[in-house]
Protein backbone atom coordinates (compact mmCIF):
# COMPACT_ATOMS: atom_id res chain seq x y z
CA UNK A 1 0.00 0.00 0.00
CA UNK A 2 2.78 2.58 0.86
CA UNK A 3 4.55 1.56 -2.24
CA UNK A 4 1.38 2.56 -4.52
CA UNK A 5 1.20 5.55 -2.52
CA UNK A 6 4.48 6.89 -3.35
CA UNK A 7 4.40 5.45 -6.88
CA UNK A 8 1.50 7.41 -7.53
CA UNK A 9 2.72 10.44 -6.19
CA UNK A 10 5.84 10.33 -8.09
CA UNK A 11 3.95 9.52 -11.07
CA UNK A 12 2.29 13.02 -9.99
CA UNK A 13 5.29 14.91 -9.69
CA UNK A 14 6.83 13.55 -12.60
CA UNK A 15 4.36 16.35 -15.06
CA UNK A 16 6.26 20.03 -14.56
CA UNK A 17 2.89 22.02 -14.35
CA UNK A 18 2.44 19.89 -11.10
CA UNK A 19 5.63 20.29 -9.90
CA UNK A 20 5.37 24.57 -10.06
CA UNK A 21 2.07 23.88 -8.78
CA UNK A 22 3.69 22.50 -5.81
CA UNK A 23 7.06 24.85 -5.10
CA UNK A 24 4.13 27.53 -5.52
CA UNK A 25 2.24 25.87 -2.67
CA UNK A 26 4.68 25.13 -0.72
CA UNK A 27 6.22 28.91 -0.72
CA UNK A 28 2.92 30.40 0.25
CA UNK A 29 2.55 28.43 3.36
CA UNK A 30 6.20 28.92 3.91
CA UNK A 31 5.68 32.91 3.30
CA UNK A 32 2.30 32.68 5.59
CA UNK A 33 3.91 30.76 8.36
CA UNK A 34 6.76 33.46 8.46
CA UNK A 35 4.44 35.83 8.87
CA UNK A 36 2.60 34.50 11.41
CA UNK A 37 5.74 34.04 13.31
CA UNK A 38 6.97 37.53 13.18
CA UNK A 39 3.52 38.84 14.30
CA UNK A 40 3.20 36.13 17.50
CA UNK A 41 6.55 37.44 18.87
CA UNK A 42 6.32 41.55 18.21
CA UNK A 43 4.48 41.76 21.99
CA UNK A 44 6.81 38.91 23.88
CA UNK A 45 3.60 36.59 23.47
CA UNK A 46 1.45 35.09 21.51
CA UNK A 47 -1.92 36.74 20.27
CA UNK A 48 -5.36 35.68 21.74
CA UNK A 49 -7.43 33.56 20.19
CA UNK A 50 -10.41 34.33 18.35
CA UNK A 51 -13.87 33.17 19.47
CA UNK A 52 -15.95 31.88 17.15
Amino acid sequence: MKRAIGALIANWFRKPENRRKAKQTAQQVWNRFQQNKGTATKNGRTPPRQQR
